[in-house]
């Protein structure tokens, strides 16, 4: 930055922390344009990043009074929309991570559903091929499948 752009920067901040309104409209001038193209570059949004310097600017004015001239308003003004987006990117995260979790209970619900369904199908069917068996048949299977039997504990009880 050359030496003048610094001076100036100097004298915007000395003059805005006085709540000179004049400063504030130079600044809005000198930086709205380069703050915005920053913003775009991060938000992908041109309605984000038109949010974000405004917001960038309001802090200033409200915090006119601690600029320090000597630090000048520039590091003031990328310091807060660096936060600025930082914030937004972290709360577009959470945001992201919330809707997935929706998301995914909803499917995980809907997939117990859908293997409740699937199940109980599958009992009918396995109910009505039961149902078909000889009387013999029926005891067997049942001690086999329901109680866990081995063939031989199967044989031992029947006989």
């Amino acid at each position: 930055m050359s030496m003048h752009i610094v001076n100036n920067d100097q004298q915007l901040a000395a003059r805005l922390r006085d709540g000179d309104h004049n400063a504030f409209k130079e600044l809005y001038a000198a930086y709205h344009q380069l703050l915005y193209s920053t913003a775009c570059k991060y938000l992908k949004s041109t309605t984000a990043a038109e949010d974000a310097v405004h917001e960038v600017f309001v802090k200033v004015w409200l915090h006119r009074e601690e600029l320090d001239p000597s630090q000048g308003v520039r590091n003031f003004l990328f310091k807060c929309l660096k936060f600025h987006v930082l914030n937004l990117i972290r709360d577009h995260k959470r945001s992201l991570s919330k809707q997935y979790e929706l998301v995914y209970n909803a499917s995980s619900e809907h997939r117990d559903a859908e293997s409740t369904i699937i199940f109980n199908d599958y009992r009918k069917v396995v109910d009505r091929a039961i149902n078909n068996l000889s009387a013999q048949k029926k005891k067997i299977f049942r001690l086999r499948s329901y109680e866990g039997l081995s063939n031989e504990e199967v044989a031992r009880q029947l006989g």
